[in-house]
């Protein structure tokens, strides 16, 4: 694969992209961090999930983007990055609410603050390994995106990185019922 190069060659787009899912990831573990194992399991009002159950939707959720980086990708027609700043506003605009895909719904059982730490930070790892080793310019066709169609390899690293982090922002509202 051929990476492209910013910066006259001092870092490639992959790299970019590697370093800002390292860094979301790092909010996610110090969010989880900051939680007691006696709260992770604590629903904090009437239909709401446990940030437990936060955590899995957010493993599932990236573990569904792997899957969707190792597929066969076509060529794209269009710059790989035009859908990003559209995921960014939709995905970070915490006003709004989503229902999740049922693929992406978490368990009901109790989770363990180590289990997850330990799954997420494995599931993570996977990604960087496939942001470093693919090309992220390719669309995948597979699956249109409400409102914006096929997205690149690039856009579904993106809306993985904005998805988290409103994860992140869900989680400390939580915990702020819960403790």
């Amino acid at each position: 694969m051929k990476d492209q190069t910013i910066n006259s060659g001092h870092i490639t787009l992959n790299q970019l992209v590697a370093i800002q899912v390292k860094a979301t990831e790092k909010k996610l573990m110090q969010t989880i961090a900051s939680i007691k194992q006696e709260d992770i399991n604590q629903v904090p009002f009437e239909g709401s999930w446990t940030a437990g159950q936060v955590f899995e939707h957010v493993n599932l959720s990236v573990s569904g983007v792997i899957d969707t980086l190792k597929a066969p990708a076509e060529v794209t027609e269009r710059s790989p990055d035009q859908h990003a700043q559209e995921l960014k506003d939709l995905f970070l605009n915490f006003d709004l609410k989503f229902s999740a895909a049922p693929t992406l719904i978490p368990s009901d059982r109790a989770h363990d603050k180590k289990a997850l730490v330990s799954t997420l930070a494995g599931t993570f790892e996977s990604l960087v390994g496939i942001i470093q080793t693919e090309d992220l310019t390719g669309t995948f066709a597979g699956f249109k995106f409400p409102g914006m169609g096929p997205l690149t390899r690039l856009e579904w690293v993106y809306l993985t990185i904005y998805h988290t982090q409103k994860h992140i922002h869900q989680i400390k509202n939580i915990m702020k019922y819960v403790s």
